[in-house]
């Protein structure tokens, strides 16, 4: 499969630095809004890549949930290999891809893991199926088939009918990323790009661009 010609030219937008927002997180939410209101399925999807003890990388997808003055912040199970993973090394990197806009921000920094009482307000505010779905689901464990899965999920049904309680599995929470580093990547034609790197050093962001 030869994919060498699949080529695109980007003219979007620009990324200037006379048009910056000193803060990033006040320039995430900025690009995050204008994408948002596209109307694209899963605007918050946001790739996050951990490190196992076997020291190889792991990608995958989860969505991001909220954005605080200090953090962004991401639910998951625990026990699962990437909450495993995070919490024996709390390294992360993240990328969200915007394509429509020709937009990636790629972010490094550490986790941390969210207070209790905040992983029992939020798990009450998902859907019920989304509810049950956490709870039946060991995540990362191996099960025997379809059929199993479904079993398990039918089961929680019948003992928590929907309008009761579902209890929060313990190894369900959140974590909150405490960025290091910001880079936004604009596409601009001619392979041109923009990218600019906000680093935070002794308690302030430094700016800088990058070649592409």
């Amino acid at each position: 499969m030869d994919l060498h010609n699949i080529r695109e030219d980007y003219r979007f937008d620009s990324l200037l630095e006379a048009n910056l927002h000193k803060n990033p997180f006040d320039q995430f939410k900025n690009w995050f809004e204008t994408y948002r209101h596209l109307g694209v399925k899963d605007a918050n999807a946001m790739s996050i890549a951990t490190v196992g003890e076997d020291g190889i990388p792991q990608n995958r997808i989860v969505l991001l949930k909220e954005v605080r003055q200090d953090g962004l912040v991401f639910y998951t199970n625990y026990a699962s290999d990437k909450g495993q993973q995070l919490m024996q090394n709390p390294n992360i990197s993240a990328l969200f891809f915007w394509r429509e806009q020709e937009r990636q921000v790629r972010i490094t920094g550490t986790v941390s893991k969210m207070d209790d009482s905040e992983n029992e307000n939020y798990f009450k505010t998902r859907p019920y199926l989304s509810q049950i779905g956490a709870a039946a689901s060991d995540q990362s464990s191996p099960i025997k088939d379809r059929t199993a899965l479904e079993a398990k999920f039918q089961a929680f049904q019948q003992q928590f009918p929907e309008g009761s309680a579902v209890p929060k599995p313990e190894s369900w929470g959140g974590f909150q990323i405490t960025p290091k580093s910001f880079e936004f990547w604009q596409g601009r034609s001619g392979r041109l790009h923009d990218r600019i790197i906000y680093t935070a050093q002794e308690g302030a962001w430094v700016t800088k661009r990058l070649q592409p």
